[in-house]
């Protein structure tokens, strides 16, 4: 990810001109908000974007489609009239845009409603009486494996089901309640399985169904115009490509958090409990933890800001509810909660700099044994960069401090763990490859015009030069693949994991919507913020040649894929880049000493087949694609209860099976703890890494590494 200067400007300036003009003069009045945000958002992108569609109608039908997809996914709401309604839309969106019109956008939107509001309807009907639990029959609940309602009648049908479905689970919660707490989840089965229907506990049921049910209607036809512009505004940038989407300013505030790992607030976790916000979990060492009133599992009822009147946040979506919890450093925030035992409380929390030390890198040193090396664990959750302070925090600059520290420890070899990182910061990844190399470029890209560069290791200096292995799996995608397959290439670490990465070889680049209203519109900056836009514009390359794109980086010691029940990874993405080449770059090959990867597969295959925590993920995916496969749901009582006894028990014997502890006789060693907010974040990573088998695994990699290395120094 890298943003753009307000220099390159001039680039597109005739573009949005142009549809600006084009816009107004059509419409005969000034241009509305929308119209105007569609021409920035959509002239950017004609402009900038690395693959601009050559076919408009297909771009429109690829647009046409996802928003569909995000308005109805589940088909719950649209007919196929609907659809058919809306049919000729499907090629004109383009001419749309051009002519700054909204008419399939409107009448989507208007259709979608009358639906909602008919559904809600039948959902009242359905549940002020009690349900029929006694027929034989089912509803398919995955949405893949059945077309939309033909008509009212059949929408009708499907909800009269789907009523039905949401009122037994809500049911059956009800009844395993009943049961005594010290009975396990099995004997509680077994109390209730032939056990007659309830007719409060189903009364109750209704209730709670009807309740949750008119909130996310009514939440959905009071949702903020900008909101639902936004959602339409997607479809149209992701048609382009699945990494291109526009960031309304509430979207690109969460985005330079998750980049920069810190926030103003009071460091908490929340998400929505039915009318309610709860809080989930409190982050160590933060205002809240320090002020220590507030704790995991309390209901928020109101917020206040210091002694002004406190704002309801009954039935208020999390997304807003947090936009009034969160605010300036050394300001007050007064929230009133409902506590598990149910008093109510007023708290005053001091909002202050939140980092979600989580994000950043930090590392270990496992002793491997009284006589076993030392070995240096970095785990690097995500690639952060903080743009908008020039003396923030790195993850380049961080894993340096780290190799530093594990350097001075006298660690014999070092993993990089780069799992479940999701990429961030070109610049990053490149400096931070290039902490383990002498020089040489570390990955090149092409931009629309199908130029190339090449990025290089800016500083000559080797922070840490032995031996090396690097941990990915398929959630590792962009800028952690930049690492992997720079390191892979000069042969200078091992890649261990999961058979590919992600496959996510693109360059976003970001934009301020507002800046370009100030140099070519400041008569509409009441329309302000208009947000941000991401897009696509360039696609990186291997210093070998190859895109990393769909393909991913080979892992060279193939582990189980954790994900492998899941359609993860850029070849899962609809309307993604394919895959190309390049020339190779000039660059020498680590001259360290080689590793045997024949060796290495071969040791490694023979642990993970023996590992009998090994043994339980494949059984856990296998169980878990079984489930997956599973989609009808019986909506008679009996058979309900069984469906549910042998999915519930089964959930609850893998998760129950404890994984063994690694490294019976390994030591880990973290740094001291500065206060007890790090000790405790220090302690709960450890027991985390205790259990770790593909750490475990990883290791023992390195441990052969460091055995043939000692080897050949011996003959």
């Amino acid at each position: 990810m890298r943003r753009l200067s307000f220099r390159a400007l001039p680039v597109i300036i005739g573009i949005v001109l142009i549809l600006l003009v084009l816009t107004a003069s059509l419409t005969g009045q000034e241009p509305s908000r929308e119209q105007v945000l569609t021409q920035l958002v959509m002239g950017s992108l004609t402009a900038w974007h690395y693959a601009s569609p050559a076919d408009t109608d297909l771009w429109s039908a690829q647009a046409f489609d996802l928003y569909l997809k995000a308005l109805d996914y589940n088909k719950r709401f649209f007919t196929q009239g609907d659809l058919k309604s809306l049919a000729p839309y499907r090629t004109r969106i383009d001419d749309e845009v051009r002519r700054g019109t909204n008419e399939f956008y409107d009448l989507s939107w208007t259709l979608l409603s009358k639906r909602i509001r008919e559904v809600q309807g039948y959902t009242d009907t359905f549940l002020a009486e009690p349900l029929d639990f006694k027929t034989q029959e089912y509803i398919e609940l995955d949405p893949k494996k059945r077309d939309y309602p033909k008509d009212a009648a059949a929408l009708k049908e499907l909800w009269r089901k789907l009523v039905k479905a949401q009122t037994l689970n809500v049911y059956l919660d009800l009844l395993l309640a009943e049961e005594s707490a010290a009975d396990t989840l099995a004997e509680k089965f077994e109390a209730i399985k032939d056990r007659a229907l309830q007719p409060e506990l189903e009364e109750q049921a209704r209730a709670k169904v009807r309740n949750d049910l008119n909130r996310v209607f009514q939440r959905v036809l009071e949702e903020k115009e900008e909101d639902r512009y936004a959602r339409y505004l997607n479809a149209l940038t992701r048609s382009y490509d699945p990494h291109s989407n526009y960031l309304a300013p509430k979207a690109k505030a969460d985005f330079d958090i998750e980049m920069s790992g810190t926030l103003e607030g009071i460091g908490a976790t929340l998400q929505e409990e039915g009318e309610y916000i709860k809080v989930v979990s409190i982050e160590p060492g933060g205002p809240s933890w320090r002020q220590g009133q507030l704790k995991a599992g309390d209901l928020i009822l109101k917020v206040a800001q210091g002694d002004e009147e406190p704002v309801d946040v009954t039935n208020m979506p999390v997304d807003e509810a947090v936009l009034l919890i969160r605010g300036k450093k050394g300001t007050e925030v007064r929230l009133t909660v409902k506590k598990p035992d149910g008093q109510i409380e007023v708290i005053s929390i001091i909002r202050d700099v939140v980092s979600f030390e989580g994000k950043y890198a930090r590392s270990m040193v496992i002793e491997t044994g009284k006589t076993g090396p030392k070995v240096g664990y970095i785990a690097l959750p995500s690639f952060y960069h903080d743009f908008n302070n020039p003396n923030g925090r790195t993850s380049a600059g961080d894993v340096r401090k780290e190799l530093e520290r594990l350097k001075a420890e006298q660690v014999e070899g070092v993993i990089l763990d780069l799992r479940d990182n999701l990429g961030g910061a070109l610049d990053d990844a490149v400096k931070m490859a290039g902490l383990f190399i002498e020089s040489g470029p570390i990955v090149q890209s092409k931009n629309r015009n199908g130029e190339i560069r090449a990025f290089k290791d800016p500083d000559p200096a080797v922070v840490y030069d032995g031996p090396l292995v690097v941990m990915i799996n398929s959630m590792s995608a962009s800028a952690s693949e930049i690492v992997a397959a720079a390191l892979q290439d000069y042969g200078r670490a091992v890649i261990v994991g999961s058979p590919q990465s992600f496959g996510k070889g693109t360059v976003q680049g970001m934009i301020s919507l507002d800046n370009f209203l100030d140099y070519l519109y400041p008569r509409y900056a009441s329309y302000k913020p208009l947000g941000s836009l991401k897009f696509t514009e360039e696609k990186y390359y291997r210093v070998n040649g190859g895109a990393t794109q769909l393909e991913g980086v080979k892992a060279d010691v193939v582990l189980p894929d954790p994900y492998a029940y899941l359609e993860i990874g850029e070849r899962y993405h609809e309307y993604a880049l394919p895959w190309d080449q390049v020339a190779p770059l000039s660059y020498e090959r680590w001259t360290g000493p080689n590793c045997n990867l024949a060796v290495l597969k071969a040791n490694s295959a023979q642990r993970i087949a023996a590992h009998p925590g090994f043994a339980l993920v494949q059984k856990n995916i296998e169980q878990v694609r079984k489930q997956q496969e599973e989609t009808r749901q019986p909506l008679q009582l009996t058979e309900f209860i069984e469906q549910e006894r042998k999915v519930q028990l089964e959930a609850e014997r893998q998760n129950g099976t404890a994984l063994p502890t690694i490294g019976a006789d390994w030591n880990f060693v973290g740094r001291r703890a500065q206060d007890e907010g790090h000790a405790a974040r220090e302690q709960e990573w450890l027991e985390q890494l205790q259990t770790d088998l593909y750490l475990e695994e990883a290791v023992n990699v390195l441990l052969d590494i460091l055995s043939a290395n000692n080897q050949a120094v011996a003959a």
